[in-house]
């Protein structure tokens, strides 16, 4: 399928960049260095020559937004079982909102030592000191951005009256967010992760559904992109994502 990206030297496709390579394009902020050298210019290069090793090679797992005509539509074609998981996370008093990502670093580190400790060991990465990814992209619209090339931090809260990140009162704790990358009609998931002790609540269920959600808001978006497809494909199938080449369309 053939997705339009707008290509212009006053915004960075970040989706597509930090699925090139995610350490490095994480963040604009924390990776300004990287979007500003040859590094970026390799991978919009190799778009333009259509020999990027994903876009156009690799079985993407996407949802073609076009074939559902509301959420509803997309909603109910998921499993029983699954949207029974979903009301459980509603039930349970878990919300989904956009989150300024430097007010939850220490949640956000917590989620990461769940996991590693479920898996026994995870990219050294997600375990830094908390206080390292402060200074982080925030809410605001950032100078590389526009209307149709942005991201957004998404989570899972609960309310805890009086709860604390660091200094700053919170009065919520993160416990599954994930940072939506948005290319022109082209929506993709990148950081993402549930806490470990949580997962029987069906936290990335409803995180995922969510997420399909707020990207329908957009009506430039066409397709929900998680990674490819040989990736957790009886996960991702249940979600309804489908084995897809992607073309990316640079205009």
């Amino acid at each position: 399928m053939n997705v339009n990206v707008f290509n212009s030297e006053k915004i960075k496709l970040q989706g597509i960049s930090y699925y090139t390579d995610c350490y490095n394009f994480w963040d604009l902020n924390h990776c300004e260095n990287n979007f500003n050298t040859q590094k970026y210019d390799d991978i919009i290069n190799s778009i333009k020559n259509n020999n990027h090793r994903l876009y156009g090679r690799e079985i993407m797992a996407a949802i073609n937004l076009q074939n559902y005509d509301s959420f509803d539509d997309y909603k109910n074609s998921l499993s029983k079982n699954i949207q029974r998981d979903i009301a459980t996370t509603t039930k349970n008093k878990f919300y989904f909102k956009e989150f300024d990502f430097n007010n939850h670093v220490f949640d956000f580190s917590e989620i990461n030592h769940s996991q590693s400790k479920k898996k026994n060991g995870i990219n050294p990465w997600y375990l830094q000191d908390p206080k390292k990814y402060l200074g982080s992209q925030n809410t605001e619209r950032h100078h590389w951005e526009d209307d149709t090339h942005y991201s957004k931090w998404f989570g899972l809260f609960k309310y805890y009256k009086n709860y604390k990140q660091g200094d700053l009162t919170t009065n919520e704790k993160l416990f599954a967010y994930c940072k939506l990358h948005v290319d022109g009609e082209m929506a993709s998931i990148g950081l993402i992760w549930s806490h470990a002790d949580h997962l029987k609540d069906g936290l990335m269920f409803s995180l995922i559904t969510s997420l399909v959600k707020e990207s329908m808001k957009d009506k430039n978006i066409k397709l929900f992109v998680y990674y490819g497809f040989n990736q957790y494909p009886a996960w991702k199938k249940r979600m309804l994502f489908e084995p897809m080449h992607i073309n990316v369309v640079l205009t």
